[in-house]
């Protein structure tokens, strides 16, 4: 049986967060191949279905979420749960990045993985932290509150408790790359209250 003949392959593979039918191409075995038993596993269970042409063996949302799209990295509430700045548990895990896609929201294992599509230049300011198994690029602290503003969706309360842990000089830096004057008003704005706050 074909699949026997390609086991090893396919663990090579398979140890990807996200594999396509590429990947099994790149190791010999033929595309129209590559596809049918992609399709084939994933309708058995043994793989699973992530979107169109992206499958995984993974079950963790957080690791395979991080790897669907590139360039991207977590942030907002995913990053602030990740980086234990918030004792909050995320409803969904959430993406930037800088390449439009399809669909902006998909579901893996029950769980919404939401995509946030930037301008290029907004690709800054995250790490890879190792995940399990995996690395993920994940926003450092400087970075979410900047994303906070562009993106929304996380309270005024919150990120000025983010501002308080971060390190200032970076987050005034950051505020410069966007280019935007309105996130570097309140950026400057954030720091005042927060030294006020501190007196």
């Amino acid at each position: 049986m074909p699949v026997i003949k390609y086991n090893e392959t396919l663990k090579r593979v398979f140890r990807k967060p996200v594999f396509t039918p590429e990947d099994l191409h790149n190791e010999g075995i033929p595309m129209n191949y590559s596809k049918k038993l992609l399709h084939m596993l994933a309708k058995s269970g043994r793989i699973n279905h992530i979107e169109r042409g992206k499958y995984t063996c993974l079950d963790d949302p957080v690791a395979v979420a991080a790897h669907i799209t590139k360039p991207c990295y977590l942030s907002l509430w995913t990053a602030m749960s990740i980086r234990n700045l918030t004792t909050q548990v995320p409803f969904a895990v959430e993406v930037v990045t800088s390449r439009k896609r399809f669909k902006n929201k998909i579901n893996l294992a029950g769980t919404e993985i939401i995509f946030h599509t930037v301008n290029p230049r907004m690709i800054f300011g995250y790490e890879n932290m190792i995940w399990g198994n995996t690395r993920i690029p994940v926003a450092n602290i400087e970075k979410i509150i900047i994303d906070a503003f562009f993106i929304g969706n996380i309270s005024e309360e919150e990120i000025l408790h983010m501002v308080k842990l971060s390190d200032i000089s970076l987050l005034r830096k950051y505020a410069e790359l966007t280019g935007n004057e309105k996130i570097k008003g309140k950026i400057k704005e954030l720091i005042k209250k927060c030294s006020r706050r501190k007196r």
